[in-house]
């Protein structure tokens, strides 16, 4: 069974801290794979959980957008 869940609130809340946890738990859990999408722009879920990421969504936008503005 898959389960999407989503994380709001203001800035400084928390919600990168409980990300991070939920995450590294559904991980330890071994409850199949876990897909994590940090959406905002100065995302650093990555850091929270002690990966690398080779590109960001912010990222791809910022390319996007550049892409756009040139043709």
């Amino acid at each position: 069974m898959s389960r999407i869940v989503a994380i709001t609130g203001k800035g400084g809340c928390g919600k990168t801290t409980v990300s991070a946890l939920l995450i590294r738990r559904l991980i330890e859990r071994k409850q199949g794979p876990v897909l994590a999408v940090d959406a905002d722009p100065n995302s650093c879920l990555d850091v929270a959980l002690g990966v690398q990421v080779p590109s960001t969504l912010g990222g791809i936008r910022e390319q996007a957008k550049q892409i756009s503005n040139s043709l």
